[in-house]
């Protein structure tokens, strides 16, 4: 796993994922925006080990800060817990469907 052969075969997998990680990303901010009513910062790519060492589109979802206290009141709402939860959901079944309709 250390040798630059391997290093470079890991780095071609996770690349192969990253369009499609992209377009799931971009799903799931438009229902945030659109749906739930949630400001957005964009979508971004960082190099978390939660988001590198992975062989599938992945996405690290960032819901809001409990450091601001109209957030940490909406995020510990039952309501908007369910918002939330409902626009990732929504997210993801358009993007299995797009991702279906494809293959």
């Amino acid at each position: 796993p250390k040798s630059p052969e391997s290093y470079i075969l890991f780095t071609l997998n996770q690349s192969a994922y990253q369009e499609s990680s992209l377009r799931f990303a971009a799903k799931i901010e438009n229902q945030f925006k659109t749906r739930v009513g949630r400001n957005s910062r964009g979508v971004k790519q960082a190099g978390f080990m939660v988001l590198w060492k992975t062989t599938m589109p992945s996405v690290l979802i960032e819901t809001g800060f409990l450091s601001n206290a109209n957030e940490e009141k909406y995020l510990g709402s039952e309501n908007g817990q369910d918002m939330i939860a409902s626009g990732i959901y929504r997210a993801f079944k358009e993007y299995k469907s797009e991702m279906e309709s494809v293959n």
